[in-house]
């Protein structure tokens, strides 16, 4: 399993979902959101609140009009982190990636962008 190769989801067809309907699912029951969205490939739509690197990580955060505490994080892919170094808060942009689930944000790695 260790050696086995990451899917990518540049090929995979993703749930096309808003930051604002993910977060909210998950908050309202993460149990049902756990069913629809865990571990599936979610094209998630937002508004870039902010893009943070550390070490070798590059997170993108999408947020919406009445959030208060939470909204998405998207861990970037390798070879999108270029590309979302670009991005600035407002910019309205479509990621793609696999949900993990919920903690404060929900989580998506391994993000392509999709949209800017």
């Amino acid at each position: 399993m260790y050696n086995k190769p990451h899917a990518d989801v540049n090929d995979m067809e993703g749930i096309p979902v808003t930051a604002e309907s993910l977060y909210k699912a998950f908050e309202a029951n993460e149990a049902q959101a756990n069913q629809t969205y865990l571990s599936k490939v979610v094209e998630v739509s937002g508004s870039v609140s902010e893009v943070n690197q550390q070490d070798t990580i590059t997170y993108v955060n999408l947020t919406f009009a009445d959030a208060m505490m939470g909204g998405v994080q998207v861990t970037i892919a390798e070879a999108f982190r270029k590309e979302a170094a670009t991005l600035k808060a407002g910019d309205q942009v479509t990621l793609k990636g696999f949900c993990n689930g919920y903690l404060t944000d929900v989580i998506v790695n391994n993000g392509v962008i999709v949209k800017k």
